[in-house]
């Protein structure tokens, strides 16, 4: 027992914050009432979080009050959050299991961002029944390796199996709460923890600590792979995470670590199942330049030139804003600024310096729509904005994000990149007017 403290007291320092999840049951209780206990010799800020799914009613809420009164009790900070998890699941199309982690993931995230340690209570067998759970989903290596690891998130608990963690509360007197949906196998962890794994006991008895082995042996050859990954091969931008199609001439096993590798990088740190990486492959080797790919939670691949950039959906606004001398609201909620200038200017600044007269009264901010042509200063005439696009190799995350001046569909002016020829400055220019791109807010 005083060796499971331990464990738990290696992952502290004074002056830690940490930050725990705790559901009630027997393992969060367990893990709680240890980090209670390293305060008496470690100095670290102890904050527990509750997030109450509003899946069991009555339940539920008393499971909330149960953790909120052992925190008042221990002087121990206690945030309790509620969701409708089965209508939040209905709206998103989601299963309830997915719609709740992805709740936790947003909550804990909060913390994690400030700086917090998180701790959570997964223990040994919590472990083997997500390789099991991964490996029947069609997982690969990184999925086989069970739950997935993140910076300054901590599992102190991970070696250690459920009896050890019950014979712990059973010594320290760690009261729990009992949630009624452990035992229902329309969840799939459940029918895992419920039904597979104790049917395989029957003939393996030792079947949790040999899938925790096989998800370690899988661990290293995830690292083994990892070394032969190019660091040049992957570029992260604010929009964007880029991929050199120099990694898809690799061994299939690099491959597809590279390809869940910048899933990852885009926030997405769910698994990637093994019939998402041959998609991606697939589309990589098949089609042409500028064609897209979409993976799960929302992140889309397109392939450009010598590229796959990886990036999350993103819904075109359909706002639109008034042109105006002064402070201009863009649709993407930033603000530019215009006002008029005399002839003591030059070009060549970031800013862009048009005939104020030439612009349209109806000209307005706002996103691409269909039917866009853009005469670009310079050229010889109309073209379609895509084919624009297409000249300046923008992805479809940068196409849908690009900021336009625009009169019907004759396009005026693309912010950061080029002002049209029907209002460009000349010898009849009257007024000129500064749009200030450099200092935009």
């Amino acid at each position: 027992m005083e060796q499971m403290l331990q464990t738990v007291m290696l992952c502290l320092v004074n002056n830690d914050k940490v930050v725990v999840g705790v559901s009630g049951g027997s393992d969060s209780m367990v893990l709680l009432h240890l980090l209670n206990t390293a305060r008496q010799t470690t100095s670290f800020e102890l904050q527990v979080v509750h997030i109450e799914h509003g899946i069991r009613g009555a339940e539920s809420l008393h499971d909330a009050q149960f953790v909120t009164d052992y925190c008042n009790k221990n002087n121990i900070t206690c945030k309790v959050v509620s969701y409708n998890v089965p209508k939040l699941a209905k709206q998103n199309k989601q299963t309830i299991e997915q719609c709740a982690r992805e709740i936790r993931i947003k909550e804990f995230e909060h913390f994690l961002n400030k700086g917090y340690k998180l701790f959570l209570a997964h223990n040994k067998n919590d472990q083997a029944e997500t390789v099991l759970m991964h490996i029947f989903r069609g997982s690969g290596l990184d999925g086989a390796r069970g739950i997935a690891t993140k910076p300054n998130v901590f599992r102190p608990l991970l070696d250690y199996s459920k009896e050890q963690i019950l014979a712990y509360a059973n010594k320290y007197g760690v009261k729990y709460v009992q949630d009624s949906t452990n035992a229902s196998n329309q969840y799939s962890r459940n029918f895992i923890r419920n039904t597979i794994i104790p049917q395989v006991q029957t003939k393996y008895p030792n079947v949790v600590d040999n899938l925790v082995r096989f998800a370690n042996f899988c661990k290293l050859s995830e690292e083994f792979i990892c070394q032969s990954i190019d660091d040049s091969w992957l570029t992260k931008t604010k929009q964007y995470v880029a991929v050199n199609i120099k990694a898809f001439a690799q061994h299939p096993l690099v491959i597809a670590k590279v390809i869940k590798m910048a899933y990852n990088m885009c926030g997405q740190w769910a698994d990637l199942e093994s019939k998402h990486v041959l998609m991606v492959t697939e589309f990589v080797n098949q089609c042409k330049n500028g064609a897209t790919c979409n993976l799960p939670h929302g992140i889309v691949a397109e392939l450009r030139q010598d590229k796959v950039l990886f990036y999350g959906k993103t819904q075109q606004t359909g706002k639109n804003c008034v042109f105006c001398l002064g402070n201009n609201n863009l649709p993407n909620g930033t603000t530019v600024k215009i006002c008029k200038m005399d002839n003591n200017f030059e070009f060549g600044d970031g800013n862009f310096y048009v005939d104020y007269l030439k612009i349209p009264q109806n000209a307005v901010w706002r996103t691409r729509k269909d039917g866009d042509v853009f005469n670009k200063l310079g050229s010889r005439g109309k073209k379609k904005l895509n084919d624009y696009f297409t000249d300046k190799k923008l992805s479809l995350q940068e196409r849908n994000n690009t900021i336009l001046l625009a009169s019907g569909n004759n396009v005026l002016l693309v912010l950061g990149y080029d002002v049209s020829e029907s209002i460009k400055i000349d010898s009849s220019t009257q007024e000129i007017i500064k749009i200030d791109y450099v200092n935009i807010q």
